[in-house]
């Protein structure tokens, strides 16, 4: 950044610096944000309490492989297929999908799988929720005022598949 930066406005103004770094960076990670989001915070996985945790049940089941479109499969080098990574991060990228039917195969059972759709991002981006002992999530807006951002979101956000 020190040196690219200032090469970058030399060269291009301020301008320039906001086209080839600024926007890519934040289109970049809009893009993995969104991607961590689904595979990280769906409202069905399960929390366990230490009495009852697994470490093998939270490795399958504490996260979600999501089916998204195949263009985003190609863009993203099979990045929705997550929960090989969470076995062993030393799984190539080219293998993850071998990995996945192995362990759907085998372990099929404590695996969480959604298709992706503007209804499973409504849930995740206006349904923020934590973990509680009793109820496993809250909102964090239970028993508050309702925000008006979550609020537009509710409203705009499409409803289905």
């Amino acid at each position: 950044m020190a040196i690219g930066w200032p090469l970058i406005i030399y060269k291009t103004g301020i301008v320039g610096w906001v086209k080839f770094w600024l926007m890519p960076w934040l289109g970049y990670h809009f893009w993995m944000s969104t991607f961590t989001m689904v595979h990280h915070t769906a409202p069905h996985i399960p929390f366990k309490d230490v009495k009852n945790w697994n470490s093998a049940q939270a490795q399958l089941g504490g996260t979600v492989h999501c089916d998204y479109p195949r263009w985003i499969e190609v863009l993203c080098h099979d990045i929705s297929v997550h929960i090989p990574h969470h076995i062993s991060q030393k799984i190539p990228s080219y293998n993850l999908r071998l990995a996945n039917e192995s362990l759907r195969k085998n372990w099929g059972q404590y695996l969480n799988e959604a298709r992706w759709n503007w209804r499973l991002m409504k849930t995740i981006m206006t349904d923020c929720h934590v973990y509680d002992e009793e109820k496993n999530y809250v909102p964090f807006d239970e028993g508050q005022k309702e925000s008006k951002v979550l609020g537009i979101l509710r409203r705009v956000m499409p409803n289905t598949p």
